[in-house]
């Protein structure tokens, strides 16, 4: 899996295998794609009137990818995991159980809060310096479990300075039913994320169901809702970058089409260095699984300190085209 893309489908199609590429035939143009299966890390079905035979989800599933399909304005509604693609069988599930409710679970969730604070003083630093500089503050100080509630302190601060900034007319985050077009490309760059992030878990071999600070019985993602929190600020700053060149008035498949793109060309640092999207989500997966080893070892995740005192800048690059979509 050396090339990673992300393949939205969004007009009446019919997918197939063949020799073990992916067809995308379009009927109304006349048009067919072929792309290597071992090349696609997701695929997103937007279009009710897309037929996919049996054999493009085994196959997809044997080479590791997630198939997402989205309903009404673009939002993911069901998402196909690659559960057979892992080498380590249950022993990661069996580790994972082992440290349920544990001191190391308390230990994992503060990592994660205090990368996930860090992200916001990142983004925080282009429209409001003395909120980045709480920010950081608050992050140095989450404790164990956030026994403290420095996330939530944190979210009450940076979100109404965040919508200000955008001059969108809702300043409180809305996760389900969002009308602003705001919370509306928010939520799509997190749905995108948390799949990405849940194919990495489950390639891994880890049991999403078993999270570190998400708990709750009905979800099956709860370990993938850990892991987007310190990638969130990739779709927060790309938001806050598309409304700066022209008003966000509303959630269209331009606008969708830039964040894809943005987000899918972004790159994170990690342990002083910068990866592309794709490898950075494996870095920090793969930090968790040693740490499931050797609870002794920290998580690396985006935007940790190099140094005490010191945080490394993320990057991100725009990209020149759409190439990761099939329009």
């Amino acid at each position: 899996m050396s090339i990673q893309h992300l393949i939205s489908i969004e007009r009446e199609a019919s997918l197939s295998v063949d020799t073990g590429r992916l067809k995308i035939s379009f009927a109304k143009t006349q048009e067919t794609h072929f792309i290597a299966a071992c090349d696609i890390a997701v695929l997103v079905l937007a279009h009710p009137c897309i037929r996919v035979s049996l054999a493009v989800f085994q196959e997809l599933a044997r080479q590791g990818a997630v198939v997402v399909c989205a309903g009404e304005k673009y939002m993911p509604c069901s998402m196909a995991l690659p559960l057979g693609s892992n080498l380590e069988g249950a022993k990661r599930s069996f580790l994972q159980a082992k440290h349920l409710n544990a001191a190391a679970s308390q230990q994992w969730w503060q990592q994660l809060v205090a990368a996930k604070i860090r992200g916001q003083a990142f983004v925080a630093e282009h429209f409001d310096v003395a909120l980045a500089q709480r920010l950081r503050l608050l992050a140095a100080h989450v404790e164990p479990g956030d026994s403290s509630a420095r996330e939530a302190q944190a979210a009450q601060a940076y979100w109404p300075a965040f919508f200000a900034a955008i001059c969108n007319p809702i300043d409180f985050r809305d996760k389900q039913g969002a009308t602003d077009p705001a919370n509306i490309a928010l939520n799509y760059g997190y749905a995108i994320l948390r799949a990405m992030i849940a194919r990495s878990l489950a390639c891994a071999g880890l049991c999403l169901n078993f999270g570190v600070g998400h708990y709750r019985k009905d979800n099956p993602f709860n370990l993938a809702d850990d892991f987007i929190e310190p990638f969130r600020f990739l779709a927060d700053v790309i938001v806050w970058r598309l409304a700066q060149d022209s008003p966000l008035e509303r959630f269209d498949k331009e606008v969708k089409k830039q964040l894809l793109s943005s987000l899918l060309a972004s790159e994170v640092p990690l342990a002083g260095k910068n990866y592309r999207l794709f490898h950075g989500v494996d870095f920090a997966v793969n930090s968790f699984c040693l740490s499931l080893e050797d609870p002794r070892r920290k998580l690396i995740l985006p935007n940790q300190p190099a140094r005490p005192g010191k945080m490394p800048s993320a990057v991100l690059w725009q990209a020149d085209s759409f190439s990761d979509e099939t329009q």
